[in-house]
């Protein structure tokens, strides 16, 4: 187990690190992730086998977030706690969820990639919303984490180890391979963006690896970062689901990214105006590995993929309107990462796929 930078006082850590926190005792088989609709924000709520709670950015300030957020924590997952908040950069649509949801339900650790003093991008909403982080992780763990660092999750006796992997973080990236053997031929794709100055570009990203399974989220890393992950060499490998970087907007979503980790399911979590554009989908589609790609909703502001488009691929969105009740996506993996399916909602249809691993690395 990594164990990262004390930024809290010894005998609060000692308590963090004795054991994993577990919100029950109950086993279950599976892995659940599930995609929160934040109206193009993002919030990804990860409980492992040992009901081990992890969320990924909590959306933006006010009620409407937080409380999607509590409901799918606590009706659908049945947790009591949620047992570690990673909040991935410091933009508001990420981490200006955490003062009301820590109201509706405790939060026991915070991970980040370091608490900033002043705002680089949000001079108007930051003094404020950083207070409130502040705030709720008073006499929680917090930990700062870099990329190689890995945040274990509580798994079962039968199932297969669960972790969130970092793979980058203010800028730094896992070392290079300059073997000619690990060379990249899809880096020669990259086609350089203007310099991003914004905070996007020091997103945490991570790869959450369930046995054989991999699902990349890089919350929203921008265009030239996403190079280095693939140049010289693959620092990721290969991809089962890929939640869109960015909310599938065209700063971000490289296409030699895309085409180096080859997904086969996309989640784009995105907004009825904010992401999930016509190039996003080219860029998929492109890839030559996708099999079906899950919309948190229906852009409004582009026309929707036709059928030629999507070729045999298979499109799902589970908000079609603007005005919705802001349905989730729900992710679950089987105990060995074998094989894993996704659904819209609680009772929507389950697609069902083979992990790249469990199918022998194709």
């Amino acid at each position: 187990m990594v164990r990262f930078r004390k930024l809290i006082s010894t005998a609060v850590l000692s308590t963090v690190l004795a054991a994993p926190i577990c919100a029950s005792a109950q086993k279950q088989a599976a892995t659940d992730v599930y995609f929160i609709d934040t109206e193009g924000g993002a919030a990804t709520l990860i409980v492992s086998p040992g009901k081990e709670s992890v969320l990924i950015d909590c959306g933006s300030e006010g009620e409407r977030d937080a409380s999607r957020i509590y409901h799918v924590a606590k009706d659908v997952a049945h947790l009591k706690q949620i047992d570690a908040l990673v909040v991935t950069h410091w933009h508001l649509d990420h981490y200006g969820g955490t003062g009301p949801l820590s109201k509706l339900i405790p939060i026991k650790k915070f991970y980040n990639k370091g608490i900033p003093e002043k705002t680089i991008d949000d001079p108007e909403h930051f003094p404020a919303l950083i207070a409130a982080y502040r705030k709720a992780t008073v006499g929680a763990g917090i930990y700062e984490v870099k990329a190689g660092e890995s945040i274990p999750l509580a798994g079962t006796g039968n199932s297969a180890p669960v972790s969130l992997f970092c793979v980058i973080g203010n800028k730094q990236t896992l070392p290079d391979d300059a073997s000619p053997a690990a060379r990249n031929g899809y880096a020669k794709l990259h086609k350089p963006a203007p310099v991003d100055p914004s905070d996007n570009a020091n997103s945490l990203g991570f790869v959450l690896k369930v046995g054989n399974f991999r699902m990349l989220d890089l919350g929203d890393l921008t265009w030239n970062l996403e190079y280095t992950l693939i140049n010289p060499n693959n620092k990721i490998g290969l991809i089962d689901v890929y939640q869109t970087t960015h909310h599938g907007i065209d700063q971000s979503n490289n296409p030699a990214l895309i085409k180096t980790i080859r997904p086969v399911v996309a989640v784009v979590n995105n907004g009825p105006h904010k992401g999930g554009t016509t190039q996003l989908f080219h860029n998929l589609l492109d890839a030559g590995s996708m099999t079906a790609i899950f919309e948190q909703h229906r852009y409004l502001d582009a026309p929707a993929p036709t059928a030629g488009d999507l070729q045999d691929r298979k499109l799902f969105v589970a908000n079609q309107d603007e005005k919705c009740k802001g349905e989730f996506i729900h992710l679950q993996i089987d105990e060995k990462g074998d094989n894993y399916q996704l659904q819209i909602g609680e009772h929507g249809r389950y697609e069902k796929f083979q992990s790249r691993l469990a199918a022998g690395g194709k």
